[in-house]
């Protein structure tokens, strides 16, 4: 395997076995069982698209990732805009387009591993290879797909490290939509200019 052969392909044009999607196993059990269970689903009732990271043979996924649809709320003044005030502060409320990684795992026995055959001089981990291959697809299809500015998500503990070396920041100057599954995660995003900085 080399990082050329791997590529994140949407779940459901895949052509990935249900007996490959039932061997995922990232060591999260609700991760996992939304993968086996849910992701295909969610896909169709427009809540989420799911890609799975494989290689040609299609015989084992080595991570996944759940993207959907997102808008980072803020306020800002308005006559910046000379448009109507829409609080008692002169401020309005704005949006700004973004992506919202819901899930992201990879395989538990690549977990904390170095890739040696993947990246011979650097030794990066897998975990930040897969993460960088998935930031440069959502690059492009922020040029080909649909418009957004920001990439956006709600790291746990285990995630947190990985998406901060990946340049992700807190963004508190921003409204977050509460999410249930979320709870205790800290809300951090990266503009495309950043990312172009990660990935090139």
């Amino acid at each position: 395997m080399n990082a050329r052969e791997l590529e994140f392909v949407e779940l459901n044009t895949s052509k990935v076995s249900d007996e490959v999607i039932m061997q995922f196993d990232c060591g999260n059990y609700d991760m996992k069982k939304y993968l086996q269970n849910q992701a295909k689903k969610d896909t169709i009732k427009g809540n989420g698209v799911t890609y799975v990271l494989i290689t040609e043979d299609r015989k084992r996924i080595y991570a996944y990732a759940t993207i959907k649809a997102y808008s980072l709320y803020y306020y800002d003044d308005a006559e910046k805009y000379h448009a109507k005030v829409s609080d008692n502060n002169g401020k309005i409320l704005l949006a700004l387009p973004s992506v919202e990684i819901k899930m992201f795992a990879i395989s538990k026995n690549l977990k904390g591993q170095r890739a040696y055959t993947l990246d011979p001089i650097n030794h990066r981990h897998y975990s930040s290879i897969f993460f960088k291959i998935f930031l440069e697809k959502l690059y492009y299809m922020s040029m080909d797909t649909i418009g957004f500015q920001m990439v956006f998500l709600r790291a746990n503990d285990e995630g947190e490290r990985l998406y901060r070396n990946n340049k992700f920041v807190e963004c508190d100057e921003f409204l977050c939509t509460y999410d249930s599954k979320a709870e205790g995660c800290i809300s951090l995003a990266i503009t495309l200019n950043e990312i172009e900085d990660v990935i090139f």
